[in-house]
């Protein structure tokens, strides 16, 4: 080994996670140090092997560690990206049937202010339409419903660009608005989509939910899905501290849900959480899982679960 090469020795030991790597470079080290100790030569070389070699001896210790922690990432990563995909083949069929909704509805107005009335619905669908590309199809069939209810002829073309006309289009249903009593308010039916909205899975679940276990970027995966969810979510990662976990363990009393991640958090933790639960006489849903699919099921399921016995609660109570 080359003394130069030690310069860049502790950016390696993060790398080098498995200890069949560590070992071979802790035992170069080490016969280093004998052989400058042999020579009863105290230098900052010297020192400077030492520090190296413990810094080696913790990357051992720490490398199954380090390795899970590697692994679990990468399974997160893989699985937020198999999610975005079938979101956006999700979201894509959702635009494509709001497109087929939007033209139907232009075709089914019969007089000009209706047609016109028409643009201030389209435009608030404008980003989806551009996402796919659908902006001008959309436009020129307003174009020509307006030009065909008009009595002063084709008075609708295009002002620039198909978004620009739209816009000027928009600004004239506007001032039709304002000059009666009574507004069209022209609206798409929901024919070739599945809700009114864009898909998202989880927008509709609601509770709240304690978890134990699972590390931060599991975490941040989830918390991510769940931007337009109203679900209120306690998390004591592995990394928390005892502090954290006696906070986690008081929101269990008015918890929904209490999830404990088996596959990622110590027995100790477990076992707090579990006690704190028995005393509540609150339940406790076991996952031998760190993977972000598995744990949003296990929410979403149990979310719906307890908004169901809820419903089911309130019929049952006498009038």
């Amino acid at each position: 080994m080359d003394i130069s090469d030690l310069d860049n020795l502790e950016d390696s030991v993060q790398d080098l996670l498995s200890q069949a790597k560590l070992e071979p470079l802790l035992s170069e080290v080490e016969m280093m140090l004998a052989s400058l100790a042999a020579e009863n030569c105290e230098s900052p070389t010297q020192q400077k092997l030492a520090e190296k070699a413990t810094a080696l001896r913790q990357g051992i210790e720490e490398a199954p560690i380090l390795a899970a922690q590697t692994v679990d990432r990468q399974m997160v990563l893989n699985e937020e990206r198999l999610l975005d995909t079938r979101l956006a083949e999700q979201t894509n069929r959702w635009r494509q049937g709001l497109k087929t909704d939007l033209l139907e509805m232009i075709a089914e107005q019969t007089d000009f202010f209706s047609a016109t009335d028409a643009a201030i619905a389209i435009r608030g669908h404008l980003p989806d339409l551009k996402a796919i590309g659908a902006v001008e199809a959309i436009v020129e069939a307003l174009i020509q419903q307006i030009n065909a209810y008009s009595e002063e002829g084709p008075v609708a073309r295009l002002r620039g660009s198909h978004e620009q006309t739209l816009g000027y289009i928009y600004s004239k249903a506007m001032e039709n608005r304002a000059k009666v009593e009574h507004t069209p308010n022209v609206q798409p039916r929901i024919r070739h989509r599945s809700a009114e909205k864009r898909p998202n899975p989880y927008s509709q679940l609601q509770g709240k939910v304690v978890i134990f276990g699972g590390h931060d970027r599991l975490e941040t995966a989830v918390r991510n899905r769940l931007r337009e969810a109203s679900v209120t979510l306690v998390w004591c990662t592995a990394q928390a501290g005892p502090q954290i976990a006696e906070q986690a363990e008081a929101h269990i009393a008015n918890a929904d849900l209490t999830l404990v991640l088996t596959g990622y958090t110590s027995h100790k933790l477990t076992d707090k959480a579990m006690q704190a639960a028995q005393r509540l006489g609150k339940s406790v849903e076991l996952i031998n899982t760190t993977g972000v699919v598995r744990v949003l099921e296990a929410l979403e399921y149990g979310l719906k679960t307890q908004e169901l016995a809820r419903r089911l609660n309130t019929f049952s109570k006498p009038a």
